[in-house]
């Protein structure tokens, strides 16, 4: 039997971990008994905690998939569309948090938020092989004031619009709960909505950024963009000259953002990238980024070692090093041209 007492146990001794092999039964019978949801169920990736003071279970978590749409979250985020569909992956939902009955410890709830919050990146890396960077959790003001989530560092910032989804289907309740966020890593919001994938966000990826781009300059002035003018092709320039800047330094970039040389690899990551980031890049046409014949013809086209050595150049500038031989290699995969076949540094 549980000891019903009030009790005064230091909070130092309390550990939240995962929940171990064996241990998924007892978590879901204690949520479906005494949480007020009456349910165990966690949608998408989750992960089941439990609190314990000298092995003694005194607190259930559960973390689980972000909400896809939350129109007050996301404007708090403030990240396009693109990115919320990209990124949500990188935002949790506290979807069960449960004090077992007969446990009356003074601050154990906001207590064990923040120590659950502590270790969720590196858990969720290890169980998903990406991390996650935003809690959120709702609160139904009806049965309770989220005092301690307040108290763990939350923060209101909306409500949902009363809509459930059953079955893959949205149906009205009418029941607005509370929207909380806490950020698990600094920059939380910065990183959910940088024009590209921050290295951060790609920790436990097999595809891992090779330069930061959101900390080098690709488009301003002295930018690797207006670098990549320089670079001449064997072919007849049918097109605008800066058309080829363009291609190139979003074909760079995918390169530096850790893509293969496969061609339509590369066409898929720049396909991927938000409107206003293909914008800045110089396309101008909605949905008109390149396609793969056009980024592998331009490509196949220009000189791949003046490449690798403006590419280095500009590195060097910014702080980042010169190309690794992977840069290198992966460079002249995709562009085969060389100037001892006759390319001159002038079209």
């Amino acid at each position: 039997m549980q000891d019903t007492r009030s009790e005064s146990r230091p909070l130092d001794a309390l550990e939240v971990r995962p929940i171990r092999e064996g241990e998924k039964a007892r978590w879901n019978r204690l949520v479906t008994t005494h949480h007020y949801l009456g349910s165990a169920r966690l949608v998408g990736e989750s992960v089941r905690y439990v609190a314990t003071i000298e092995n003694r279970w005194v607190a259930l978590l559960g973390w689980s998939g972000a909400a896809f749409k939350l129109a007050d979250r996301d404007r708090w985020i403030g990240w396009c569309e693109t990115q919320r569909k990209q990124r949500f992956k990188y935002v949790v939902n506290n979807s069960r948090f449960l004090i077992l009955p007969g446990v009356k410890i003074k601050n154990l709830a906001s207590k064990a938020l923040a120590l659950n919050r502590k270790r969720l990146f590196c858990d969720w890396v290890g169980a998903y092989r990406h991390p996650v960077v935003l809690a959120e959790t709702f609160v139904d003001p009806a049965h309770f004031h989220g005092t301690s989530y307040r108290a763990a560092g939350f923060t209101v910032v909306g409500r949902t619009k009363g809509y459930g989804l059953d079955a893959g289907n949205y149906y009205y309740h009418g029941n607005k709960k509370l929207i909380f966020v806490r950020p698990i890593r600094n920059k939380a919001r910065r990183l959910l909505t940088a024009p590209f994938l921050s290295p951060v966000l790609a920790t436990g990826s097999r595809r891992k950024p090779l330069v930061n781009l959101n900390r080098v300059n690709i488009l301003d002035d002295n930018g690797l963009q207006e670098r990549l003018y320089r670079v001449p092709t064997w072919r007849k320039n049918r097109g605008k000259r800066h058309h080829r800047a363009v291609l190139l330094s979003l074909a760079v970039c995918a390169l530096l953002a850790g893509i293969k040389t496969e061609y339509m690899e590369v066409s898929n990551w720049v396909a991927s990238l938000p409107w206003r980031v293909l914008y800045r890049f110089g396309c101008r046409k909605p949905n008109g980024a390149p396609s793969e014949p056009t980024l592998r013809r331009s490509l196949q086209a220009v000189d791949g070692a003046l490449l690798c050595a403006l590419v280095s150049d500009w590195l060097e500038e910014q702080g980042r090093g010169q190309v690794t031989p992977q840069v290198v290699q992966r460079i002249r995969s995709l562009c085969p041209h060389a100037q001892s076949q006759g390319v001159g540094l002038h079209d």
